[in-house]
């Protein structure tokens, strides 16, 4: 289908050739596009080499919910003043706004904003200028991530890291996600409404899709030390022969990732979740053993006190809180101080102030960073981002701050084409980066949730 209805066509096709020109974010363009320019009865020349044109318009390529903030971003040397955002199929013009202008970078090229968060109404549409050409096709929706979600989702199922740490992780990163901001990981992995008894009733799917994990990683531990083996994968006859390496973080890992997911899993097979827990616990004392500081055997001290309520655990948080505070932050260190935030168990006030004050002054510089970034990130490193946003998301879950989501929302559009290549940006993501997202993508669902159910509430009013 072409960008507009054929009684248009001939008015628009200087405008249609350099929106064509940069259509395809994700194939979504490319594929309903079957326009093909017109010769003029000339030869075409491919002989020379042509140098790649640069996107000029950024936008989200997967979208945007309808309530959340819109924003194009434009690159060139000469900026339009304003710009019209144009429905997919029927080339109406539906909103149209304001480019505000940046200073100029040092290439030349000036940065200019362009807020279309008042469209609400939910479509396929692309951005026009009379300058800089057309963006890439974007829809507004309820859904608009849904998709997504469902790709990562079969990423998680059908990949595993032969990496003990990074298996758990992406537990750890989908159950958190599960425990804070339910919604989407529930509508991914949760039975049909459909089926008999399955209305009503919170699904298992999900846990038990993270059970083929926690198997293997169950496999891992020595079972006469408690030990954890760094890898996954099947050990060679050699490897056998001898003793496989045991590794203090994996351990520690495993002790704090198997805790977890036993206290979230113990409503549905209170069997297989002791089993777990046992295994967590075996693994403590081991990783205890070795005397060391390793970040991971906070994650487990957190995860086993409130799953067991031992006393144990609770003290080595106290004795060592000072190292918790100022060891520069991990993962696994991050995932202790929320979760001992979050346990219902006799907690240390004092501590979870300083804990509290730690996630706050961390969220607060990312946020200010980020306010100043060209594309409105801290960092255009999708590794930082990815981190940086597994802080601010899990300090909005203790703090409640609209703001720390708009930053979130931000840097998912930056990752999904609204930056400088105006392209995807994790095409081909391994498990962990997978479940990193769905834990953003899960906090921008479950706010959008938190809307629509005020403005029902107001509406009652």
């Amino acid at each position: 289908m072409s960008l507009f209805e054929k009684k248009n066509f001939s008015h628009m096709v200087w405008l249609i050739i350099p929106c064509l020109l940069l259509s395809g974010c994700s194939g979504s363009a490319s594929k309903e596009s079957a326009f093909t320019a017109e010769t003029l009865g000339l030869t075409p020349d491919f002989s020379y080499e042509r140098k790649a044109e640069k996107p000029n318009i950024q936008v989200n390529c997967r979208g945007y919910l309808p309530k959340s903030a819109k924003i194009a971003i434009f690159l060139e040397e000469e900026l339009p003043e304003s710009f019209q955002v144009v429905e997919k199929d029927t080339g109406e013009c539906v909103y149209e706004g304001r480019v505000r202008s940046q200073e100029r970078m040092e290439d030349g090229t000036f940065v200019g904003y362009g807020n279309f968060t008042d469209l609400e109404e939910e479509g396929n549409y692309y951005i026009r200028t009379d300058k800089i050409g057309c963006s890439y096709y974007f829809m507004i929706g309820k859904d608009a991530y849904l998709e997504t979600a469902l790709e990562y989702g079969t990423i998680i199922e059908e990949n595993t890291s032969e990496e003990t740490e990074e298996i758990c992780e992406t537990i750890s990163y989908l159950l958190t996600a599960y425990e804070m901001y339910p919604g989407l990981i529930l509508e991914i992995w949760e039975a049909d409404p459909a089926e008999d008894g399955a209305e009503g009733v919170r699904s298992e799917q999900f846990f038990q899709m993270l059970r083929r994990k926690t198997d293997l990683l169950l496999s891992l531990q020595d079972e006469r030390t408690g030990g954890i083996y760094a890898e996954a994968g099947v050990p060679s006859e050699k490897d056998q022969a001898a003793d496989r390496e045991i590794d203090e973080e994996a351990t520690a890992a495993f002790a704090g990732t198997m805790a977890k997911y036993s206290y979230l899993y113990q409503e549905y097979d209170l069997d297989y979740a002791n089993i777990c827990l046992k295994a967590a616990a075996k693994a403590w004392r081991y990783s205890d053993s070795l005397q060391t500081e390793a970040a991971g055997k906070f994650y487990a001290a957190a995860e086993l006190y409130r799953a067991s309520n031992e006393i144990i655990y609770h003290n080595y948080i106290l004795q060592n809180q000072e190292f918790l505070l100022e060891q520069e932050e991990d993962f696994y260190l991050l995932m202790a101080k929320v979760t001992y935030l979050l346990t219902r168990r006799k907690v240390d006030h004092d501590l979870c102030g300083r804990l509290i004050e730690d996630l706050m002054r961390g969220a607060e510089d990312i946020a200010k960073t980020s306010r100043d970034g060209i594309f409105l990130v801290q960092n255009e490193k999708t590794d930082v981002i990815l981190w940086n946003m597994t802080r601010i998301a899990l300090a909005n879950y203790a703090i409640m701050n609209f703001e720390y989501v708009t930053v979130i929302e931000n840097s998912v559009h930056y990752l999904m084409g609204r930056n400088e290549k105006a392209e995807l940006l994790l095409r081909n993501p391994g498990d962990r980066e997978a479940a990193r997202m769905l834990f953003l993508l899960s906090v921008m669902e479950e706010e959008r949730r938190i809307i629509e159910d005020s403005n029902v509430d107001v509406e009652e009013e």
